[in-house]
């Protein structure tokens, strides 16, 4: 998140720049190149790590820039072909999930492809109606899609597709009493016949 910046301006960003990495290195997917005295909007990364280049040429300088970075829960998540894990927090197996948690996970696989969710492990305080914590699972990109359902305790006992290529995950937790939370295994199939050839 950025509370000042100010670099060199220019439309393509050539001279001096900063560049922001969805990554460990700059090999990985670039999530933007900034410059300009706008502040940006902030920046997310898909997983735990960020990496962060500034480029400065031989002429003009500005201000520079400050920023702060922060763990944040949720995400947007591609799914492929192999599996890939998505756990409930950070911490996750060491300790609890934290309280008053509000997190959205949305997982996207490749177009003509749609999501597969398994549960590996799933442990959230349970309650007759799932009121206190809880996920919920939408099919499509946002809230508006079909509810797949809502889950707590011991959670579903069978995978979980979407109908289209997409599925949001909003895990939600309040202020008292908290579990272990969940390993969720999720991954792109070929649909409509993939439900059929399951491994």
């Amino acid at each position: 998140t950025f509370n000042e910046f100010e670099i060199e301006q220019h439309q393509e960003c050539a001279y001096d720049h900063l560049e922001v990495f969805d990554g460990e290195s700059e090999k990985s997917p670039i999530l933007g190149r900034l410059c300009g005295s706008k502040i940006p909007d902030p920046l997310i990364a898909t997983g735990n790590k960020m990496f962060l280049r500034f480029v400065s040429d031989a002429s003009v300088q500005r201000k520079g820039f400050q920023a702060t970075h922060s763990t944040e829960c949720g995400g947007r998540l591609k799914a492929e072909t192999k599996p890939k894990d998505l756990y409930s927090h950070a911490q996750f197996g060491d300790n609890n999930y934290p309280v008053q948690a509000d997190c959205d996970w949305l997982l996207v696989a490749e177009r003509s492809y749609r999501v597969e969710l398994m549960f590996q492990t799933f442990e959230v305080e349970e309650e007759a109606d799932c009121g206190y914590d809880y996920v919920e699972l939408f099919d499509g990109h946002d809230k508006t899609g079909v509810r797949l359902g809502r889950f707590c305790g011991s959670g579903p006992p069978e995978e979980i597709y979407s109908a289209g290529d997409a599925l949001l995950l909003h895990f939600h937790t309040d202020d008292t009493i908290n579990k272990k939370g969940f390993h969720i295994r999720y991954r792109s199939i070929k649909y409509p016949d993939s439900v059929r050839t399951k491994k």
